[in-house]
């Protein structure tokens, strides 16, 4: 089983492309974003209906990533609401493999921007296919008050954890000198 509910044209290679505006709201006839990207997958087998009904454990395939905008000891004044935050150069589409439950980025997939979901005014959360993304490349933007800052760092993105990331901000974007430092960690999400 699969959800969201999704008819595949192969049990054995289905592309998969999650949403690059997770910031997209739910509509009367269609998930948002973040919601039709997050796809769950069970699998049970050798039981018989006659056995009654068939208990399947749904785990999570993809990755998620949090982004926790905090500020720091030497920050001044309030956080802008206006903060947006980004993910740069991830591949947004998947192939699946739903004979053994199975996923890995689409090897003939584009890199992307994913619009991360605005959760409250400092959080955001995205659902992001299971990848590494090396340290050359930015992996973050953040912009607050009209100013955006683009942040490196490598993560390996791995299927059914979820990737915390705290920016810590220690001054204001207003400032000549913006400082930004990351706190990461990782925890299973299943």
């Amino acid at each position: 089983a699969v959800y969201p509910y999704i008819k595949p044209s192969s049990v054995e290679s289905y592309i998969f492309e999650i949403a690059a505006d997770q910031n997209s709201a739910k509509t009367e006839t269609a998930l948002g974003g973040y919601e039709a990207s997050d796809l769950l997958f069970a699998k049970a087998e050798g039981v018989k209906r006659e056995d009654g009904k068939v208990s399947l454990k749904f785990k999570h395939m993809m990755s998620k990533c949090v982004v926790n905008v905090v500020k720091g000891p030497k920050f001044e004044g309030e956080l802008p609401e206006d903060i947006a935050v980004h993910i740069y150069n991830t591949v947004t589409t998947a192939d699946l493999n739903l004979a053994n439950g199975s996923i890995e980025k689409y090897a003939l997939g584009n890199r992307n921007t994913i619009t991360m979901k605005k959760v409250a005014a400092e959080k955001f959360e995205a659902i992001v296919i299971p990848q590494n993304i090396e340290r050359r490349t930015p992996l973050i933007e953040i912009s607050m008050g009209g100013i955006a800052y683009l942040l490196e760092y490598s993560l390996s993105f791995k299927p059914g954890y979820q990737h915390t990331i705290n920016l810590i901000v220690n001054t204001s974007p207003d400032q000549e000198k913006f400082e930004i430092s990351i706190d990461a960690s990782v925890s299973g999400r299943n």
